[in-house]
């Protein structure tokens, strides 16, 4: 889905002690797991994670 899009359902999860947080990875589809590449898009999420765990 266009970035546009996912901003604004970002918006719609702002509950406290909540996080969302919307990352464009430019030139790459929805699928981008089984994309080349993959692994930027796992350690960006990885390091979110650990950061706020």
């Amino acid at each position: 889905m266009p970035p546009k899009v996912r901003m604004s359902n970002a918006r719609h999860y702002k509950a406290e002690g909540t996080l969302t947080e919307v990352r464009v990875f430019p030139g790459r589809s929805r699928l981008a797991a089984v994309q080349d590449g993959w692994q930027e898009i796992a350690d960006h999420a990885l390091d979110r994670a650990l950061a706020h765990s």
